[in-house]
């Protein structure tokens, strides 16, 4: 891919670098990430005895501080050497706009613990933005396997892009709960996404898996947490991600495809939400009734953790495999996970 006006770049090269870059960037918050998290006050204290978080210490929430600076950075650094279109880089413009926004929610709820009404209206406003201006991102019409498309006329577009976005944004929330979760989802997102996505795209998701990788070893010795910061940016980097690729490639991916990627942490949500509004609860109110909680009490952990990785794996991996089934392993998803929901739920807890 050239660059306008100038001599042939070499893009591959480039893109190995700035991911260098930021792994050793990544590698260096997590090895201070107590200091910083004093520092930027970004810290979680675990709940007294019989609270709902029971991690071992106060933990720095530094995770998602490592990611959006990596993640916007290559971002704009694509969009200068590597896109060779005004358009192009309008959109690529747009994806670092709205994940640095994202993030900025995220860390403010991490200090100052905003209203959970302010951080969805912010959201909203955020995730609405980039769906009216930039049209890579919102979602025209809805092509399943083996069905003709359905144009989504009018406002009808938008307004579901806008559903599916918030949708992904409260299901990441929710899986962060247990260390690897969403950073190992985050992981098998962006494998999906380098076979999915346009060339252009790929130097942002290299960088996400060398970020990823490298927080999930942090994570899983519960050296640093995401925090909201974290989650909010991976939503809204992969949401967005997602229907870039579903807008490129008509001849491959289909909307059972993308469903197939977000499925176990979205059935998961829609649960929750459920069972707490039918006890009259705010379907936001926090619990101890997810997934991987009965995971972890039933298997232990990391145990519980590569359950739940498997779970969410295998069906991509089975449609990526094979071309137009999508829908046949987002089935093969629910069950799954109806089965190991009910196992969890009833297998004797491991030992303490």
């Amino acid at each position: 891919m050239t660059r306008q006006g100038e001599d042939w770049v070499d893009w591959q090269a480039l893109a190995v670098i700035w991911t260098a870059c930021a792994v050793v960037f990544t590698l260096v918050m997590g090895r201070y990430a107590a200091v910083l998290g004093r520092v930027l006050g970004l810290l979680d204290f675990p709940d007294l005895a019989g609270g709902r978080k029971r991690h071992d210490g106060v933990t720095p929430l530094i995770g998602g501080s490592a990611l959006a600076p990596a993640v916007i950075v290559i971002t704009l650094l694509t969009a200068r050497y590597l896109a060779n279109s005004p358009y192009a880089v309008a959109q690529l413009e747009w994806l670092a706009g709205v994940v640095l926004a994202m993030f900025v929610i995220g860390v403010a709820d991490d200090r100052f613990a905003l209203g959970a009404v302010i951080r969805l209206v912010s959201a909203m406003i955020v995730l609405l933005l980039v769906i009216l201006y930039a049209p890579d991102f919102d979602i025209a019409f809805l092509r399943f396997a083996m069905q003709p498309a359905v144009v989504l006329t009018g406002n009808w577009g938008e307004a579901f892009t806008l559903v599916c976005l918030v949708g992904l944004l409260n299901a990441v929330n929710m899986a962060d709960g247990k260390n690897g979760v969403v950073i190992g989802l985050g992981l098998i997102w962006s494998a999906v996404l380098w076979f999915l996505l346009p060339s252009i795209m790929l130097p942002i998701v290299a960088t996400a898996i060398g970020v990823l990788a490298v927080l999930f070893w942090f994570n899983l010795r519960g050296r640093l947490f995401l925090g909201d910061g974290g989650s909010y940016a991976i939503s809204a980097l992969f949401g967005l991600l997602a229907i870039d690729a579903y807008n490129h490639d008509f001849a491959t991916v289909r909307a059972d495809d993308i469903a197939v990627m977000f499925a176990i942490p979205v059935f998961d949500t829609i649960r929750l939400m459920a069972f707490r509004l039918r006890q009259r609860r705010s379907p936001f109110e926090g619990d101890r009734n997810h997934l991987h909680h009965h995971l972890h009490r039933h298997f232990g952990w990391p145990r519980g953790l590569w359950i739940y990785l498997v779970l969410a794996g295998l069906p991509n991996l089975g449609a990526l495999l094979i071309p137009h089934t999508g829908y046949i392993w987002l089935l093969i998803a629910f069950v799954g996970y109806l089965v190991v929901l009910r196992q969890a739920r009833h297998f004797e807890p491991v030992p303490a």
